[in-house]
C-alpha cells in the first residue's frame, strides 16, 4: 500500500474537485449568455451507495463518480473528444482490502491513461481518461483514432459480435461501457449501409483484434457480417436489427476459431431478444444466449469474472450453455419508473433479480433505488440468496 501524507491528499482533493467545479461554473456562464463556440462540454456527478449484506454481517460503501465530457470541432470535418471518469471510493470494502486500488484499475489498453490519486486504507481516489480521439467526417468516409469506443454489438444483455468492447451487464453505474486504443475506418454505401475496419493497437500479436464489417438494410431489417481476429482466435459474426408485428427482433452469433493451439477450443455464441412497448407503456424485454462450450453447471464461481465487472472478453460472457433473461418496466408517474429485470440460468437453477425504481428530479437530479440479488445451491446448504446488493444512487447532470 502506498502511503500519502495528509496535506498531499487533502490537496489533491482539492484539486480533483477544483477541476469539476470550474467546469461547472465554466458552463453555466456559457449557458447564461448564450454564446456560441465551436467546443461542447457536459458531465455529470454521482453518489452511488453500496450495502453488500452477507449472513454474518453488513458492509456498506460508498462511490462519488464524476465525468467530464468535452467536444472540440475546429474544423467543420474535424472532432476531437476527450472525456473523463473521476471517482472517489471509500467504505468497509476500501478498508478490508489493502490493495482495492488494483482492483478497480481494470485499465488493461495500450495506452495507461488512468491514475491513482489517493491509495490509502481508508480512500482511493482514482481518474481515467476513457475517450481520448479524433474524429474526421468528409462526404462518406469516417476515421477515428485514439480511445474509443467501437460498438458492434445490437442486443442489450449479451453481443457476440461486439469483438472490441465486451461489457458486463451487471456494471450498470458504468453507462459509457469501455473503450479501445484502436483505429476505426467506415465508408457509408448508402442507405443504412457501411463498411468498416478497425483494429486495436497492441504489442503481443495473441492481444491484437482487427476485423471488418458490413451492414447492409434488406426487406426492412439492418444486416451486419464481419470476419477477423479477435485474440487469439479468427472470428466470423452475423448479426441482424427489425422488427415482427411491432416487436423488436434482434440478434448475434459468433463463431471463435482458435488460429493455433491453445487451451482453448472452437466456441459457437448465440442471443436472440425480443421488446415491445405497450400501449399503457409497458415495455417487455426477453433474450436468450447459446454458448456452444458452456457448461449446465459451472457454479456460481464461474460466474466471477462478470460479477467483479473487469474487462470481459466476448468468450466469457456466461459460462453457462443457456442463459435467458427477462426484464418489464412501467412508468407508474411520469416521474417513476419501475421495474425488474431477471437472468435464469437453467443449467444449475442459478436466478439473478435487479427489481429498480428510477425517479426524476428537478434541476437535472436522478435517484435510482435498485437491488441485484443472487441465488443458486452450494455445498453444503439448500437454494439460497448467495449475494445481497442494495444501491441507492443520486445523479446531477450538468
Amino acid at each position: 500500500m502506498n502511503y500519502t501524507p495528509p496535506e498531499i491528499m487533502s490537496g489533491r482533493i482539492i484539486l480533483l474537485s477544483g477541476l469539476i467545479f470550474s467546469g461547472i461554473n465554466t458552463y453555466g456562464q456559457e449557458e447564461e449568455t448564450g454564446i456560441e463556440h465551436n467546443w461542447l462540454y457536459n458531465g455529470y456527478i454521482k453518489d452511488l451507495l453500496t450495502v453488500n449484506v452477507l449472513d454474518d454481517s453488513t458492509l456498506v460503501d460508498n462511490l462519488i463518480h464524476n465525468r467530464l465530457n468535452f467536444q472540440w470541432w475546429p474544423k467543420e470535418y474535424l472532432n476531437i473528444y476527450v472525456e473523463v471518469r473521476n471517482r472517489i471510493f471509500f467504505g468497509d470494502l476500501v478498508s478490508a482490502y489493502p490493495n482495492y486500488s488494483e482492483l478497480i484499475d481494470t485499465n488493461d489498453d495500450f495506452f495507461d491513461l488512468s491514475w491513482t490519486i489517493v491509495d490509502s486504507k481508508d480512500l482511493v481516489i482514482h481518474s481515467m481518461i476513457d475517450r481520448l480521439y479524433v474524429e474526421y467526417h468528409k462526404k462518406d468516409w469516417e476515421i477515428r483514432l485514439g480511445r474509443q469506443r467501437i460498438n458492434w454489438g445490437v442486443n442489450l444483455v449479451w453481443n457476440p459480435n461486439d469483438l472490441f468492447n465486451a461489457f458486463s451487464y451487471f456494471d450498470f453505474d458504468y453507462e459509457e461501457r469501455p473503450g479501445s486504443d484502436a483505429i476505426r475506418i467506415k465508408r457509408y454505401t448508402g442507405f443504412a449501409s457501411s463498411i468498416e475496419v478497425a483494429s486495436n493497437f497492441s504489442n503481443s500479436f495473441d492481444e491484437l483484434v482487427s476485423a471488418a464489417m458490413w451492414k447492409i438494410n434488406k426487406g426492412g431489417y439492418d444486416f451486419q457480417l464481419l470476419a477477423g481476429k479477435s485474440f487469439q482466435d479468427i472470428a466470423i459474426g452475423l448479426g441482424w436489427a427489425g422488427n415482427i408485428k411491432g416487436a423488436g427482433f434482434k440478434g448475434e452469433a459468433t463463431l471463435f476459431e482458435p488460429y493455433e493451439n491453445t487451451v482453448y477450443s472452437t466456441v459457437i455464441l448465440t442471443t436472440i431478444s425480443l421488446d415491445y412497448s405497450f400501449e399503457n407503456s409497458l415495455y417487455l424485454h426477453a433474450s436468450g444466449m447459446y454458448n456452444s462450450q458452456g457448461l449446465t453447471e459451472p457454479g456460481i464461481g464461474a460466474l466471477e469474472p462478470i460479477l467483479s465487472r473487469n474487462r470481459l472478453t466476448v468468450r466469457n460472457l456466461s459460462p453457462y450453455k443457456w442463459s435467458t433473461f427477462l426484464q418489464l418496466s412501467y412508468p407508474v408517474h411520469p416521474l417513476v419508473t419501475t421495474g425488474v429485470a431477471a437472468i435464469f440460468y437453467p443449467g444449475d437453477n442459478a436466478l439473478f433479480l435487479n427489481p429498480s425504481i428510477g425517479i426524476s428530479l428537478p434541476k437535472n437530479f436522478d435517484l435510482d433505488v435498485l437491488a441485484q440479488v443472487f441465488f443458486n445451491d452450494t455445498l453444503f446448504s439448500d437454494y439460497k440468496a448467495l449475494a445481497k446488493l442494495f444501491f441507492v444512487r443520486l445523479k446531477w447532470s450538468f
